[in-house]
């Protein structure tokens, strides 16, 4: 028997929550996956699968102790989960370089994650930094409103700052509406807008703001002549509009890869990664980076406003790829 354990529950967290139970708290997650369980008595429904080892069994299988085996594993788990090879080598040479030269203790392996992520993937500014204007764009499904709200929440009930809101979204049922009832419990004035006119009209009506969110439609990635429709409205305001690409982390590498290919004409200039909390593995925000070449800005880790966004960062990347939960305070 090997000194891999398996874990299986029907949520990752339960999972997790075994790991740390049987491993203790810096047990090394090797991979995540999804499995049936193959049991009459629950349905044969879907599990997660976490499989683990502890911090000394991964010091055992290393040479100079857990390294080139942490960062072997780190290696085949990113390339599973559609890191592409290059990238995947890159990133876990340099976390195998960290460990070499840091004392072993509990948390080391994270430390050294972070340190690398800092180097190997690029992270972005927040909304507001360089335009006053910023629109969420992506695919149906993805959690543009609720981002949207999040911010809008922390930015003018946190940091007191002038917000207001406008909807691009025409092609939902009930869109504006969830923007509006969002607008009513921030205490925010929010816009409806259908095209590049239209959109300066609500722009000029929310001059007082120093802040102004801009929520689109959802579209698949097939459907080029909507994404260069939107990127002529949004070219067709007169003030900057910087753009955010809303990507889920559960995104598969096929889906990113034409999302990435169609997205160039709306010229994004970073990235959101949403819906953390519903992904089995968190390795494809990486994918996704590597995949458009945009910075990371925020993540996303439930569906509470504002509480559940979080600003990128290493650190907060290497608990994700560390299977730690992340939640705002």
């Amino acid at each position: 028997m090997g000194l891999e354990q398996r874990f299986r529950a029907g949520r990752f967290e339960d999972a997790l929550a075994e790991v740390r139970r049987v491993l203790g708290p810096d047990a090394l997650i090797v991979s995540r996956r999804q499995v049936r369980s193959g049991r009459a008595l629950d349905g044969g429904g879907s599990l997660v699968e976490i499989t683990a080892l502890s911090a000394a069994d991964a010091r055992r299988q290393g040479t100079g102790p857990d390294v080139a085996s942490t960062s072997g594993m780190l290696e085949r788990r990113l390339i599973r989960n559609g890191v592409p090879t290059g990238a995947a080598r890159a990133l876990s040479a340099r976390v195998g370089s960290e460990l070499r030269r840091r004392p072993h203790g509990p948390g080391q392996y994270q430390a050294a994650l972070g340190c690398a992520l800092k180097h190997e993937m690029l992270f972005g500014r927040s909304v507001g930094e360089r335009t006053r204007a910023a629109a969420l764009v992506g695919p149906t499904g993805v959690g543009k409103t609720t981002t949207i709200a999040k911010l809008a929440a922390g930015a003018a009930l946190i940091q007191g700052r002038r917000v207001g809101l406008v909807s691009l979204d025409q092609y939902r049922v009930g869109g504006i509406e969830q923007l509006q009832r969002y607008a009513d419990l921030i205490g925010v004035e929010m816009h409806s807008a259908y095209d590049a006119r239209s959109l300066e009209v609500a722009l000029r009506r929310l001059s007082d703001a120093d802040l102004l969110l801009i929520d689109t439609a959802g579209r698949s990635p097939r459907d080029i002549a909507a994404f260069q429709e939107l990127a002529e409205c949004l070219a067709g305001a007169q003030e900057p509009v910087e753009v955010y690409l809303c990507v889920p982390a559960a995104m598969r590498s096929q889906e990113l890869s034409l999302l990435s290919n169609q997205q160039n004409v709306l010229e994004p200039t970073r990235m959101i990664a949403t819906k953390v909390d519903e992904a089995v593995g968190c390795e494809g925000i990486v994918a996704a980076q590597c995949e458009t070449g945009l910075p990371l800005a925020y993540v996303t880790t439930g569906q509470r406003v504002p509480e559940d966004i979080e600003p990128a960062s290493p650190e907060l990347m290497a608990s994700l790829l560390s299977g730690q939960e992340v939640s705002s305070s």
